[in-house]
């Protein structure tokens, strides 16, 4: 049962970062677009945060390996990081603050990507 969650976790991230937040940044103007994703990134933290807590879980309970163990603590602990910094990044996207926009956002998709890559490696470790 312990595979099931990370696939659906890189599932999700695929899904959301290469389907959902392209089309709706192409069909949307920027305004309801910045709308849209305040309103969906934190959801997409917190479902990967209780995923990563699933799969932390799942991978204890079905003894799984200690390199599993560790891409599911990841993943969890990302996640919520990933979700406390969305406050902050929305201030410095709001205040004109590039700087501080720039290095948060780079915070959240380098984490997420890392995610993903963890989530797909588990299959294999």
């Amino acid at each position: 049962m312990h595979f099931y969650i990370p696939g659906s976790i890189a599932g999700i991230i695929l899904f959301q970062t290469a389907i959902i937040a392209p089309v709706m940044f192409k069909n949307l103007d920027i305004k309801d677009f910045g709308r849209v994703i305040r309103l969906v990134w934190p959801k997409f933290f917190l479902i990967i945060a209780f995923l990563g807590a699933l799969s932390l879980a799942s991978t204890y309970n079905e003894s799984g390996s200690q390199y599993q163990m560790i891409i599911a603590g990841f993943t969890f602990v990302m996640s919520i990081i990933c979700y406390l910094i969305i406050p902050a990044t929305n201030e410095a996207s709001d205040t004109g603050n590039q700087k501080k926009f720039d290095l948060l956002h780079k915070v959240s998709v380098y984490s997420t990507v890392l995610m993903l890559i963890g989530n797909i490696a588990y299959l294999f470790v």
